[in-house]
């Protein structure tokens, strides 16, 4: 069990978001004298009408409880905004060399002694890695700071101590919906919330995910909005004024 993501993986790395009626202005009453005499109405007053019933929302209303919308905690430590500007356009050139001159000349690349820039550049050329996919996909998921290093995606550093990471996914997007069956009838949204899943069953070309929120109710999510919290993380560290990617790995 992984519990949260902090300073022991950064250890490892050396080691290894009815109807509103409308009123009338007031006319004033013309005075009595102005008046003829009252008569009886031929067509009678309408009975108020009843409060119109409520549309439901189309949106149903949130049901995950805690949530882990990515955040930039990154943006004010010192360098970070040149190295950032630097990284998004080095992922969106798909420039290998780029990202190389960016990353520490050992690189962390895996568990089992992947390691350095030559081999990065290796790896981001092998086009079934879909590595550049990989990195496209952390820059919408915010930045953590933790013991001097920065980490992305976000929820990376962010994630509660009891969770099971092995089993933990999160869902990424403010409006998912968790619905009563494969198919089924939306029950609520569930955007930003960490859920498990039964590994052992997932099958990642699904349409949908059988899955249990926090509070233990369960339900079925888009799988393409399912993300493991063991999936690629981008670790940085800071060197001379600037910083350094010093992992780009997944798994634990």
């Amino acid at each position: 069990m992984m519990g949260r993501a902090g300073p022991s993986l950064i250890a490892a790395f050396w080691l290894t978001l009815a109807g509103c009626e409308r009123e009338a202005a007031p006319v004033p009453a013309p005075s009595s004298s102005a008046l003829p005499p009252p008569e009886a109405s031929a067509v009678p007053s309408p009975e108020p009408s009843a409060s119109p019933t409520p549309i439901a929302s189309a949106e149903p209303a949130s049901v995950s409880g805690q949530t882990y919308a990515p955040q930039d905690d990154c943006a004010a430590a010192p360098g970070w905004p040149t190295f950032h500007k630097s990284l998004v356009a080095a992922i969106r050139a798909r420039d290998g060399a780029a990202l190389a001159a960016l990353s520490s000349a050992d690189v962390t690349l895996d568990y089992g002694g992947g390691n350095g820039v030559e081999e990065l550049q290796k790896r981001l050329a092998d086009p079934e890695r879909e590595l550049w996919q990989e990195l496209e996909q952390l820059l919408p998921l915010g930045c953590a700071v933790e013991g001097g290093l920065a980490a992305m995606p976000w929820v990376f550093w962010n994630v509660p101590d009891s969770t099971d990471s092995y089993s933990a996914m999160l869902v990424t997007g403010k409006d998912v919906a968790l619905r009563d069956g494969p198919n089924g009838k939306a029950l609520g949204n569930v955007g930003w919330a960490i859920v498990d899943i039964d590994p052992m069953a997932y099958k990642p070309d699904a349409k949908t995910t059988p899955v249990t929120l926090a509070n233990g109710d369960k339900g079925w999510i888009e799988t393409a909005r399912l993300r493991s919290l063991l999936d690629y993380r981008l670790i940085a560290e800071p060197k001379d004024g600037g910083w350094q990617i010093t992992a780009f790995i997944a798994g634990d």
